[in-house]
């Protein structure tokens, strides 16, 4: 019996050093975030300014007021690429790498900053 309690004691003591994973994350809602402050940093706007209109064939779309008016900016996933395009940007498809830390419950979206953006990386956490 003396065996059996010490044997429960490691195996208890050793799990709970392990790192765990994050509460379960509404992923969808943390890319969503991610893939908006991505959006400003790419066009030197704030987050708040992108309206998330939905996602249509696996393609999220995102709406904004772009130069003279408002345009729709499209983000698609191919593995773990986001591309982003819209037709104001007359073929310009930047891409950044998704980076997935489910242990904290992170997407990261890793691009170039534009000079111009007050933001440098495209990062969202959650947990629901």
């Amino acid at each position: 019996m003396k065996r059996m309690l010490l044997v429960i004691l490691v195996l208890t003591l050793s799990l709970g050093s392990l790192p765990s994973r994050a509460a379960a994350f509404d992923e969808q809602a943390v890319l969503i975030c991610a893939f908006r402050q991505a959006l400003a940093i790419l066009t030197c706007k704030e987050p708040e300014k992108y309206s998330f209109l939905g996602i249509r064939d696996g393609v999220y779309v995102f709406n904004s007021h772009y130069a003279k008016g408002f345009a729709d900016f499209y983000v698609q996933i191919n593995g773990d690429l986001a591309i982003f395009s819209s037709r104001v940007w007359h073929g310009r498809m930047p891409s950044g790498r998704i980076i997935r830390d489910t242990t904290a419950g992170c997407i990261t979206v890793a691009i170039d900053p534009l000079p111009c953006s007050a933001f440098k990386t495209a990062r969202c956490c959650g947990s629901q």
